[in-house]
């Protein structure tokens, strides 16, 4: 009988610990980590929303750059880690999808992980070479149609979204191009500032500089809506080549089992954040838009994207390795 008093006292103050300790949460650093290299957009979409949180949260949230295989070290990190919400990722298509997708990794893409707000998009701009004379994307669908492989595209690997925004481009527009890899999106605008290459779709904020000066022309944002940054741009849907969302999105996930009220507080959090009109105008103003979205319209937007981004790299014949 004393023994059973004993379990139940036990189990009651355990239960009543649990709850307490989530209510009470962070009481120490939360640690943000990023896939990708200091100086992109994740870096700065995590290190503005790092800054809100830490305000709001009360404690630092600290980002800390894992880049390497395509995104996976930085994954399979947090996957592993303790389900507490102290250890976080900046999340994307390349983590959840594209890299499981391709690749063997030590993690599921969606099932590791608990979504816990979407934050962000960057729009990839479908861009020439100014001096290539070509104005418009109808101009660009021409010479592609004089024939196969007389147009090439850049990206910035197999499999990338650049890429798979391509292969898209090609079903849309019923043409065949060459496609030509890069190691990352500095090479490729080279290229394509050269003449070597003759278009791309790739992120906005690294271009704006060259859309200042008149040395690359965008045609088209892949996106459902215009850039707040090149308003004059009008989207592939609007030019009559369908639905064409192909945005590189940033969210911010946990490892798969944590709780569902630390996963609340921290989307709270980031709400917050970009809520701020200091974070928008930091944000919008080097091209990036804001994108937030609960953490069940992420979850629901993860397993949409996870679809359409599998169909075309089935459609790219993109081969696993």
């Amino acid at each position: 009988m004393k023994l059973l008093t004993a379990i139940s006292v036990v189990a009651a103050v355990a239960a009543f610990v649990v709850p307490a300790s989530a209510q009470d949460y962070p009481t120490r650093p939360i640690t943000l980590i990023n896939p990708y290299s200091a100086g992109g957009p994740a870096d700065l979409i995590g290190r503005t929303v790092a800054e809100g949180m830490s305000q709001i949260l009360g404690q630092p949230v600290v980002v800390e750059n894992r880049p390497g295989a395509a995104t996976a070290i930085a994954a399979t990190y947090v996957a592993k880690a303790d389900p507490d919400g102290y250890t976080l990722l900046i999340a994307g298509s390349p983590t959840h999808v594209i890299t499981p997708a391709l690749q063997k990794v030590n993690y599921e893409g969606i099932a590791g992980f608990s979504p816990v707000s979407m934050v962000a998009n960057v729009p990839n701009v479908l861009v020439v070479s100014t001096a290539s004379g070509i104005k418009t994307v109808q101009d660009l669908v021409a010479k592609a149609k004089v024939a196969d492989d007389a147009v090439s595209f850049a990206s910035v690997g197999n499999g990338s979204l650049p890429h798979l925004s391509s292969v898209l481009f090609q079903q849309r527009t019923e043409t065949k191009l060459v496609h030509i890899p890069y190691g990352g999106a500095a090479p490729a605008v080279v290229d394509i500032l050269g003449g070597n290459v003759d278009m791309g779709f790739l992120n906005a904020p690294p271009m704006m500089a060259y859309f200042s000066s008149g040395e690359l022309t965008p045609l088209a944002i892949a996106a459902s809506t215009r850039s707040e940054q090149l308003p004059d741009v009008q989207t592939m849907e609007e030019l009559g080549y369908g639905e064409f969302e192909m945005s590189t999105w940033y969210g911010i996930s946990a490892p798969a089992g944590t709780p569902d009220d630390v996963v609340a507080k921290l989307n709270d959090a980031i709400n917050q954040t970009m809520q701020t009109p200091e974070v928008r105008e930091r944000l919008t103003k080097q091209g990036v838009q804001l994108f937030y979205k609960s953490t069940a319209d992420f979850a629901s937007y993860l397993a949409s994207d996870a679809d359409r981004v599998i169909t075309l790299i089935n459609d790219a014949g993109v081969a696993p390795k």
